[in-house]
């Protein structure tokens, strides 16, 4: 029968190396980028639920996959963008974590709503492009908007986008 001796090596830094992996085990914060149950239509509807359909589309409706757009097109930029703050703040503790992920979730906010403001116009149905019109010209929006634009109606999905960090 084989043996196998297993001998481990003590390098110069080992404890510290140790210690500081020690207290990033612990280390446990989020950051979630999105709508929240407390954001809702004057008529209760909850934003996350239309935000959803926008996203992955249900009967009628189209897919118009924004949150997944501007991930891809942002990721690496949030990603970063944490690091250098987190590296920036001279020490690596959960207090430095979560403001780095706050300043992310204020970037990716900012992201979000210009992916939803520069969505291409056209694929409403024509019953909501009439809708559109009419509000529009009753003065019932806060600004007329153009009937084909899409992922914008009333303004209260775009201005629900928020971030939480949690930890």
């Amino acid at each position: 029968m084989a043996t196998v001796n297993v001998e481990f090596v003590k390098f110069k830094g080992q404890d510290k190396l140790n210690k500081k992996l020690k207290e990033l085990s612990v280390i446990r914060a989020s950051l979630k980028i999105g709508f929240f149950q407390n954001s809702t239509y004057p008529d209760g509807t909850s934003v996350a639920a239309v935000a959803y359909i926008n996203e992955y589309g249900a009967n009628n409706h189209p897919a118009r996959p924004f949150m997944q757009k501007t991930a891809t097109a942002n990721m690496n930029k949030w990603v970063d963008g944490i690091a250098k703050n987190i590296k920036g703040a001279g020490k690596f503790n959960l207090n430095t974590v979560k403001n780095a992920y706050k300043m992310a979730g204020i970037v990716a906010v900012g992201d979000v709503k210009k992916t939803i403001k520069s969505w291409p116009p056209g694929g409403n149905s024509k019953q909501t492009v009439a809708r559109k019109a009419k509000r529009a010209q009753a003065g019932k929006g806060t600004s007329a908007i153009n009937p084909e634009t899409v992922l914008i109606d009333t303004g209260k999905m775009i201005s629900s986008v928020a971030y939480e960090v949690r930890g």
